[in-house]
């Protein structure tokens, strides 16, 4: 089964908005699968690659490690989403570690086949804005590390995880580190939000109930948990 017809979301995916079918089709069809049942680094920081991702299904963690070999999580990456456009364009080391989660499949489209669709002014256009998508998320990601305090931080987070997916399978250690708190201050926060209604604590999962009160959590200063002392 060709790739446009088994994956016929990615159709919408940003970096072909616009792009006649024949072309969009195109590109995916010439686009190689691969799938991961288990986590595993599709692109590496510091190493150059020969081409870019796709998301298919699944998420992607990105992440960007210090000279110390400590992981700042920077994103996860939905499907329709590209990563190492920018760094198999310029022929340049990757910016940041891609690690795939459990059961997620990819596209992988050479470098040769990015040159020949980017003589394409949309195509161009396209990739222009998948490169301010990651110039924005930076300077929110900078926003929140210094303007805002723990809770907002978590209530950031958590809106971002879950305006991908409603359920959120991450353990409290793994979100603690996102934010940079500590994990009783994220059980105590998740107690809170869970108290209050926005979300639900399962065996594994949070689901988020309220998606809408996380984010504006986040973007204003509301006392979370002010009925629910520790």
């Amino acid at each position: 089964m060709k790739n446009a017809v088994r994956f016929p979301h990615l159709l919408k995916c940003q970096i072909l908005t616009d792009l006649p079918e024949d072309q969009k089709t195109g590109l995916l069809n010439e686009c190689a699968v691969q799938f991961f049942s288990q986590p595993t680094q599709i692109l590496i920081q510091g190493q150059r690659t020969t081409g870019m991702f796709i998301v298919a299904h699944g998420m992607v963690e990105v992440g960007y490690f210090n000279p110390g070999g400590q992981c700042s999580i920077l994103h996860h990456a939905a499907p329709g989403e590209a990563l190492g456009i920018v760094e198999a364009l310029a022929d340049a080391p990757c910016a940041a570690t891609c690690l795939t989660q459990p059961n997620t499949t990819m596209l992988f489209c050479p470098t040769p086949l990015l040159f020949d669709h980017i003589r394409s002014p949309v195509f161009i256009r396209n990739f222009a804005r998948n490169f301010c998508d990651l110039l924005n998320r930076d300077n929110q990601i900078r926003s929140v590390d210094q303007f805002q305090s723990v809770d907002q931080k978590i209530c950031s987070y958590l809106a971002r995880l879950g305006d991908q997916t409603h359920v959120i399978r991450k353990s409290q250690s793994y979100l603690a580190n996102m934010v940079g708190c500590s994990r009783q201050t994220m059980n105590r926060m998740l107690g809170n939000l869970r108290s209050d209604g926005v979300i639900e604590l399962r065996k594994g999962a949070i689901v988020v109930l309220d998606l809408a009160e996380l984010q504006a959590r986040a973007d204003t200063h509301t006392e979370i948990g002010k009925t629910h002392p520790d």
